[in-house]
């Protein structure tokens, strides 16, 4: 069967056939505990410790013929509170080497993002370049988001490339990352200081907007989306590049570029991921969404600066030092992180390096336990404002997080 069609379920190697229906699913609950985070009026402090159901996915695929198929996810998160089809899409076989795809589709770009299912990872938290540039899941306050899908079409192109390996191309027409407002990162959250709860516009990225433009337009442009990458076959590895482009304001003046590469080795005894990600956006000065709103807050985390630049990078390393039958396996992770939401402002907590470091044990047929530990360092910490250290902002977050995960 095609390659094109993305299963995402641990159990799901092999063709559907013919008027078939193929069931799958996955879920995943987790304790997570922090230290250093501020408290935000309205949120459970995340000192505190809680337990959440974090989510839980079934997966549909239905072959129509034996050259289309029907798949949709539908996931559940933050205790059931929240659904989603993360995707519901049709894919078309043209060729031996061609196929389409339309519905809402994940958007194909880097990594991270057309494997996100945490059976398929080995860190329950997401990556800079997934949590803050490509707007994989949405940020720890929130749990919104659960991927980075929208209404479009792609076209899949694979060729063999001799000795090398396989190329696989994709080209997508999206609707696109939109903003209704004249900032693109215009997100809020108000601060928990005691007397002092001011509105801030904390710069997380990309991540909210997801959320806001859902499969809607704010404008007539469309997003255009590009990735190739290169499949090894006597060696388990790729790599792959990713271009974005759109408008996002709803003048369609205002242009987000994001590029990205990516490289990942998969073998059962370990594993190394790593993704770079930038992303260019022109965007007015001197703009202040909180203001706006006839709220108040400090200007140094509202302001808008004019165009701006992101990036995030990470490398993740992992390794399985003990296997027995039927699966069983225990494997130690690291991971290093480092990302710049906006380098032309005087502080925002998003603007951090992270050290990650967590085991994973399966001890049943597709299911796992893990455990991780975060050590978060914020950039430019001199720079935060008063009221962002008076509702308990530090300059080093620590997390704690055991999960469980399973399958089928």
């Amino acid at each position: 069967m095609f390659s094109a069609v993305l299963l995402l379920v641990a159990l799901s190697s092999g063709a559907v056939a013919q008027g078939s229906v193929r069931i799958g699913g996955y879920g995943n609950m987790h304790y997570m505990d922090h230290d250093g985070v501020p408290k935000l009026v309205g949120q459970q402090p995340l000192d505190n410790g809680f337990f959440q159901i974090r989510e839980f996915s079934l997966f549909f695929d239905v072959a129509i013929t034996d050259a289309i198929v029907a798949s949709t996810e539908v996931e559940a998160g933050d205790n059931g509170t929240s659904y989603t089809a993360n995707y519901a899409y049709l894919d078309v076989q043209a060729t031996e080497q061609l196929s389409f795809r339309a519905g809402k589709i994940l958007v194909p770009f880097l990594w991270y993002n057309e494997n996100k299912p945490n059976f398929r990872q080995n860190l329950m938290s997401q990556p800079f370049t997934a949590w803050n540039l490509a707007p994989v899941n949405g940020v720890a306050v929130d749990f919104g988001g659960f991927g980075w899908s929208d209404a479009g079409v792609m076209a899949n192109w694979t060729s063999e490339l001799a000795q090398w390996g396989l190329l696989d191309f994709k080209v997508a027409v999206i609707n696109g990352l939109g903003s209704n407002t004249n900032v693109l990162d215009e997100n809020t959250t108000q601060l928990d200081g005691g007397t002092m709860t001011p509105v801030v516009r904390p710069r997380d990225g990309l991540t909210q907007n997801e959320e806001v433009n859902g499969l809607r337009d704010n404008n007539g442009d469309r997003a255009s989306v590009i990735k190739a990458t290169i499949r090894g076959t006597s060696f388990p590895a790729e790599i792959g590049f990713s271009w974005y482009r759109g408008k996002w304001d709803p003048d369609a003046t205002k242009d987000l570029h994001m590029i990205g590469v990516h490289l990942t080795i998969l073998n059962p005894l370990w594993n190394l991921k790593a993704e770079f990600a930038t992303a260019r956006v022109e965007q007015d000065a001197g703009i202040d969404p909180v203001a706006a709103r006839g709220l108040m807050g400090p200007a140094m985390l509202n302001m808008s600066t004019g165009n701006y630049n992101m990036r995030a990078w990470y490398v993740e390393g992992a390794v399985a030092p003990f296997r027995w039958n039927n699966g069983h396996f225990v494997k130690l992770v690291a991971r290093f992180d480092n990302v710049d939401t906006n380098d032309r402002v005087a502080f925002t907590p998003f603007d951090r390096s992270r050290i990650t470091a967590g085991g994973e044990w399966q001890f049943a047929l597709n299911t796992r336990v893990r455990f991780e530990w975060q050590r978060s360092k914020i950039h430019d910490f001199q720079n935060s404002p008063p009221p962002f250290r008076g509702a308990g902002g530090q300059e080093v977050i620590r997390m704690f997080m055991g999960s469980l995960i399973f399958s089928f």
